[in-house]
């Protein structure tokens, strides 16, 4: 009987310590807006693993930003319980509902969690209806319009994308994610535009990006989606060490405090694709050069103002052709019609663009030199450009009138060659008598000082420079460094944050935010795909199946590889000051 007891206790104790042992996830919220991060906690309570969890199942459906390990000791009533809790930072790739699946650690395996992606509905206006209705508030939205879903092709439409921001958005210039750039040209229409509004007691930022958009293409046609990738600063008191003597105002280099003890909270928007139908060539055209614009203008100028023609004589007239609603690709090229007694030599053409009233201005010149061969009186032929109207929808031609000239001169007679003045025979100029031995002197070689000199001044330029590559590329030299001994090591995570280090001083005119960043400004397709390898290897249950060789090789080649000076953007900082 004492065994029977004895046994059915220690049966109970084993129970009571399996039932404590839990392997559990949450959520800090189960609706998120689209484009916004939320927290997924995963936590195994009394319980030692030989492993890590296999996060690989979220690459599905979500994207991961960041993973952070936290470990905690409770006493209460004597008894101690230790917990070991994996931080995820994840985004979802899309809308609707979404399931979290079960994660699994050794034996154990978490519930899945279904979460609500939903859209942020219409902001502006003056009811509560306009407002962002969806759970826990959502601080970001963007929205895409256009003013003409049936255009000419290659007619200019205005693109408006409006990002509605309510809590500090800083990023990148919206990126367009077109599939064949082919059947697009963008153009910005200037910097963007900010107002500050409030509706119902909430106030937010309206920044608009405006853009001329002109269709390769006829047909059913999609603008393509853009793409905002940015972030919102948060707090970190507890990491601020100045806080309390400062009361968060103090400012190093336009940041303040606050700003340096901060957390970057990623934030991606889409705007989605807006069909359109575009519609051929107007048959008016009848063939000829296909130029759709709101306004097109011809217009000369002689140079001198007023000038006489004289026989042998060049004369220089510029005509300017302008157009409303294209670019400058799209100006025909200007013809000039022969004429008897008149030789033209047209000069390359030049073109320009410019913005104004939201229409982009293109602008051609082109400078013609005239040299008549014959006196008497000559016609300057009619120049002239066919073109469509949008808006009133038919054919029209920009012309620049005929022009008489009178010649001065002897007709038919081409002008005589200008006689050849010779100068009179001059003496030879007296030579320089030697100078007498008794008087030695050493004239210095002035020639052979300046080619001193000038080697000198290079050897010194190449020192400088040596000397300033010397010391900016140390630190990447370090960091470099770092990230092959990480890689050796199969240490992911220090690979990760030396890989981040790195990209900052090789790539410094970027910013860089994750390794997805690293791969997108290093535009190598090898490097981005092992940075994918590794990305999947970080979360995986382990690192055996990850070739550090292959990586480090790939690595090598980038750091050796001459960095692009991509076209700049403007990025948002700048619209907050």
């Amino acid at each position: 009987m004492k065994k029977f007891v004895l046994s059915l206790i220690i049966s109970v104790i084993l129970s009571a310590n399996s039932w404590a042992q839990t392997f559990e996830a949450r959520v800090n919220r189960s609706n998120v807006p689209e484009g916004e991060t939320f927290l997924l906690t995963v936590e195994l309570q009394d319980a030692k693993a030989k492993g890590t969890p296999d996060f690989s199942v979220l690459n599905r459906d979500f994207t991961t930003y960041s993973v952070s390990n936290a470990y905690r000791t409770n006493i209460i009533n004597g008894k101690v319980s230790q917990s070991q809790q994996w931080n995820l930072v994840l985004m979802p790739n899309k809308g609707g509902k979404l399931t979290i699946p079960s994660i699994v650690l050794d034996t154990y395996k978490t519930n899945p969690i279904t979460i609500n992606v939903g859209a942020v509905q219409q902001v502006g206006g003056g009811n509560n209806s306009s407002q962002p209705q969806v759970a826990n508030a959502p601080r970001f939205k963007i929205e895409a319009e256009v003013d003409n879903r049936t255009p000419y092709v290659q007619q200019q439409i205005n693109y408006t994308l409006t990002l509605y921001d309510t809590g500090g958005l800083q990023g990148e210039a919206p990126v367009f994610l077109a599939d064949n750039e082919n059947d697009w040209i963008i153009k910005s229409l200037g910097e963007p535009q900010i107002d500050t509004k409030t509706v119902n007691g909430r106030s937010f930022r309206e920044i608009k990006f405006r853009y001329a958009m002109f269709p390769q293409k006829s047909g059913v046609q999609e603008i393509p989606a853009v793409r905002f990738n940015g972030y919102y600063l948060t707090k970190e008191r507890r990491n601020d060490p100045f806080a309390k003597f400062f009361d968060d105002d103090l400012f190093i280099a336009g940041f303040g405090m606050s700003d340096v003890f901060a957390t970057r909270n990623p934030v991606a928007l889409t705007a989605k694709p807006i069909k359109i139908n575009v519609l051929p060539a107007a048959p008016e055209n009848g063939g000829n050069w296909w130029l759709p614009a709101e306004d097109v203008k011809l217009h000369a100028e002689f140079n001198p103002p007023k000038p006489q023609f004289k026989l042998g004589e060049a004369v220089n007239r510029t005509i300017y052709l302008q157009a409303t609603g294209v670019i400058d690709s799209q100006l025909p090229e200007l013809k000039f019609k022969s004429v008897p007694g008149l030789k033209q030599y047209p000069e390359k053409p030049l073109s320009e663009m410019r913005v104004e009233n939201g229409k982009i201005i293109a602008l051609e010149k082109i400078t013609n030199v005239y040299i008549p061969s014959q006196a008497g009186d000559i016609t300057l032929p009619e120049v002239s450009v066919n073109w469509f109207n949008v808006k009133t929808k038919t054919m029209e031609k920009a012309t620049l009138p005929a022009m008489n000239i009178k010649v001065i001169g002897t007709p038919g007679s081409e002008p005589l060659p200008q006689p050849t003045h010779q100068a009179a025979p001059q003496a030879p100029a007296p030579q320089p008598q030697p100078l007498p031995s008794s008087a030695p002197q050493t004239v210095p070689n002035i020639y052979a000082l300046s080619a001193t000199a000038f080697v000198l001044g290079i050897l010194l330029c190449l020192i400088f420079i040596w000397l300033w590559k010397a010391l900016t590329t140390k630190g990447e030299s370090s960091y470099k460094k770092l990230v092959i001994r990480a890689a050796k090591e199969k240490n992911l995570k220090l690979l990760r944050d030396s890989l981040l280090a790195w990209a900052a001083k090789h790539y410094t005119d970027e910013q860089i935010l994750s390794l997805e960043d690293v791969a997108k400004i290093s535009q190598n397709k090898d490097f981005g795909l092992e940075l994918d390898k590794l990305t999947s290897a970080l979360y995986a249950k382990d690192t055996l199946g990850w070739d550090s060789a292959s990586f480090i090789k790939i690595f090598n080649q980038v750091c050796k590889q001459k960095q692009k000076n991509p076209k700049k953007q403007e990025i948002l900082p700048n619209l907050y000051k």
